[in-house]
């Protein structure tokens, strides 16, 4: 099942916009005037004949109060709404802007490694060139959207809580496995900037370690409202409150008493200790 195939069609996307318009009385051409897109396109969009950029939907739903979220069914369609593995993380900017809301908020995210909104752009390079094989036009484009996505994380997340795997961190570390195909200062450089901000923004980042049988899944969420599972190549977004609930809950049992690692010192202490052992 891919993303492609699961994304709503331009009708289906056409026929909302239109349901939305009636119901505000808003014209084409005024719609063409609050967003500047050209009211032949809208024509082709609210007529089903173009599949409208997210950049189209994002001006159209601001003008007639919609969500991002409804439009593209997110509930019962699968993510990313750019299909291409090397365009993720421009999906990833235009939903998270969305999910976060106008005054930003926290991120839990729950993974075997660091969240990679740590790297750099030359650790995600190498990591894109060495581990996936991209082209240049492929790495360039993710490039840019991981960019995008850095700036809206910059402007939007306020706090950042991490629950990682041990053995996981353990192997980025001493370059286990696929890691020793990235170059060893750009890992060094995301775990000492890891560990310098634990230590000077500790209400902007926590981080907790947990064994790795405990660990099932990789997911995130966005101010306790929206959880985005990464099931390897789809993405799944949820809304349902019993699910949430049900992962809250295990947010709560890493944190406390699964944890191998969780307060700050402990956590400090050990990254900086693996980094000690493995010569740095």
């Amino acid at each position: 099942m891919t993303a492609a195939a699961n994304k709503p069609g331009s009708g289906v996307i056409g026929k909302k916009i239109r349901r939305a318009m009636n119901d505000l009385g808003v014209s084409v051409k005024e719609l063409s005037a609050r967003t500047g897109i050209p009211a032949q396109t809208i024509y082709s969009i609210v007529n089903g004949h173009h599949e409208p950029s997210p950049e189209k939907v994002r001006a159209i739903c601001q003008v007639l109060q919609l969500s991002m979220d409804s439009l593209y069914d997110l509930d019962t369609n699968v993510f990313p709404i750019y299909p291409e593995p090397y365009e993720e993380s421009r999906s990833y900017a235009v939903f998270e802007d969305i999910w976060f809301g106008p005054d930003g908020g926290e991120r839990i995210s729950v993974s075997r490694g660091f969240s990679t909104v740590n790297q750099s752009l030359e650790m995600r390079e190498a990591i894109l060139r060495n581990v996936f094989h991209y082209n240049d036009e492929q790495t360039k484009r993710y490039l840019d959207g991981f960019q995008q996505r850095l700036d809206v994380i910059r402007r939007k997340e306020k706090v950042r809580v991490e629950i990682v795997v041990k053995s996981e961190i353990e192997d980025m570390i001493r370059q286990r496995d696929f890691y020793a195909l990235i170059p060893r200062e750009h890992i060094v450089q995301m775990v000492e900037g890891i560990v310098r901000n634990l230590v000077d923004n500790p209400h902007r980042l926590s981080v907790t370690i947990i064994p790795r049988q405990y660990f099932l899944v990789n997911y995130e969420i966005i101010n306790r409202e929206v959880i985005l599972f990464d099931l390897g190549s789809v993405y799944l977004r949820q809304t349902h409150h019993a699910l949430m609930d049900h992962f809250l809950r295990e947010v709560e049992a890493f944190k406390s008493k699964l944890a191998v690692y969780r307060d700050r010192e402990e956590v400090v202490a050990f990254l900086k200790g693996l980094l000690n052992d493995a010569g740095h």
